[in-house]
């Protein structure tokens, strides 16, 4: 997703975390309800993937093998939230804290641009994650 895309679609996606649909999300953002409804449809079959893969960034990184290296020194992993869905978000929303801790280059991006970066574009594909980049300096951001 594009940073602007992201802001967008993440937006709408923390709205339906809390338990609106995407038609009461397409009525308040006056967007139509097909350009909506795919967006949380998506995601949540999307959630989990996206949940486990940024815990592992929140936490303890992903290790050697994947490229990426530790991102917070004393993690504060997230509480369960009340949805898979709801998980992923809060899960995006700690990844990117422990990140801007690590690399301060990283506030100046949205949480949902850090998370489309994170996993190279792939919160709403189908396919799984791609391995987080080895990122080394504030630079990159």
């Amino acid at each position: 997703m594009a940073d602007g895309c992201a802001e967008v679609i993440g937006g709408r996606l923390e709205t339906a975390a809390l338990g609106m649909g995407h038609r009461q999300i397409a009525a308040r953002q006056g967007l139509a309800e097909g350009t909506v409804r795919g967006w949380p449809r998506r995601f949540r079959r999307r959630s989990e993937a996206v949940r486990r893969y940024l815990t592992v960034v929140a936490g303890a990184g992903a290790g050697a093998g994947a490229g990426a290296v530790a991102v917070a020194v004393d993690p504060v992993m997230p509480e369960a939230a009340a949805s898979p869905l709801a998980d992923a978000v809060t899960v995006i929303v700690a990844a990117h804290r422990a990140a801007a801790v690590t690399w301060l280059a990283v506030n100046t991006v949205s949480q949902w641009a850090f998370a489309g970066r994170a996993i190279g574009g792939r919160v709403l594909r189908a396919e799984e994650p791609r391995p987080m980049p080895a990122w080394e300096s504030a630079e990159q951001w």
